[in-house]
C-alpha cells in the first residue's frame, strides 16, 4: 500500500483561493470607487456648433406595411409621381398647329417609322433606366420624355441609338471608306388622318405596328399640338380606325 507524498502537493489546489483573492480586491476597488463623490471633472470644450439629429418616428406595423423605406424613403418616389405630368381628366389647353410638333417629332427621325434616336448619354444595359421616363412620361425642366409607343421590351438600344456618338475621339478618326452616299429617301411624316364626313373621328394617317400606345404622342404627356381633348377615353380604335393602306395589309382595303 502507498501512501501520497505531503512533499509533492498538487500545484493547481491554490488556484480557487488565489482567483476568490482577486475577485475580492477588485470587489473593493470598484465599491470604492464608485462611491467618491468629490469628481472634479470639466466636459471638453469644443468649438464646433452641434448638429442636431431628429429622432425616426417609430412606426405601427400597420403603417410599416406603406411606409417607405431603404432608398426611397427620402420621397423620390413622390417626387418622381409629382413629373408625371397632368391628369388624363384636366382640361387639355389650346396648342399651335400640329404641323410645328410632326416637325419636332421628325427631327431625332431618319424617316416616318423608324425609331427615333436618344438625344442624351444613356448606360447601353439597362432597360429599367429608360422606363423609368419614357414608362408612361414625364415632364422636368422644361423638358419633355415622352411615354414609349409600344410594349415593354427588353434591349431598347437595339433599336434605339444615340445621336451623338459616345466613343472618344471619334471626330479625329479617318471617314469611313465604306461610307458611301445613297438615294434613300424616307416617307415623310402625315399631319392628319381623313374623315369619313365633317365631323367624323378622323382615321388613323399612320402606321400602329409599335404604335400600339396612342397616347404617346397624343395622351397627357405627348407633344402639346398633338394631344387629344380626350385623354381620358382609353379606346382609341373603337371610333378612329386604322387604314389598310397605310398599315400594308394589301386586300383587305378592297
Amino acid at each position: 500500500m502507498t501512501t501520497a507524498d505531503p512533499s509533492r502537493a498538487d500545484p493547481l489546489a491554490a488556484v480557487p483561493m488565489v482567483g476568490a483573492v482577486i475577485a475580492g480586491i477588485a470587489l473593493i476597488a470598484f465599491l470604492a470607487g464608485t462611491a467618491r463623490s468629490d469628481y472634479d471633472f470639466a466636459p471638453p470644450v469644443s468649438d464646433r456648433a452641434p448638429v442636431l439629429h431628429e429622432v425616426p418616428k417609430a412606426l405601427s406595423y400597420a403603417e410599416l406595411r406603406t411606409a417607405p423605406r431603404g432608398g426611397n424613403s427620402s420621397g423620390f418616389d413622390a417626387e418622381l409621381a409629382s413629373m408625371r405630368g397632368p391628369s388624363p381628366t384636366d382640361p387639355v389647353p389650346e396648342a399651335g398647329p400640329a404641323s410645328l410638333a410632326v416637325t419636332d417629332r421628325t427631327r431625332l427621325r431618319s424617316f416616318d417609322g423608324a425609331p427615333p434616336r436618344i438625344p442624351h448619354p444613356v448606360r447601353q444595359d439597362s432597360a429599367a433606366e429608360c422606363l423609368t421616363c419614357h414608362d408612361v412620361g414625364l415632364r422636368f425642366r422644361g423638358r419633355l420624355a415622352t411615354p414609349m409607343s409600344h410594349r415593354e421590351l427588353a434591349s431598347c438600344t437595339q433599336c434605339h441609338v444615340v445621336d451623338a456618338a459616345p466613343m472618344p475621339g471619334l471626330a479625329q478618326l479617318e471617314p469611313d471608306p465604306r461610307d458611301v452616299p445613297n438615294a434613300f429617301v424616307g416617307l415623310a411624316s402625315p399631319v392628319a388622318g381623313p374623315r369619313t364626313w365633317s365631323i367624323a373621328p378622323p382615321q388613323v394617317p399612320h402606321r400602329t405596328a409599335m404604335r400600339e400606345r396612342c397616347d404617346s404622342c397624343h395622351g397627357v404627356n405627348g407633344r402639346a399640338a398633338m394631344r387629344t381633348p380626350h385623354p381620358d377615353r382609353q379606346s382609341c380604335e373603337q371610333c378612329h380606325a386604322a387604314s389598310a393602306q397605310v398599315d400594308l395589309r394589301p386586300g383587305v382595303a378592297r
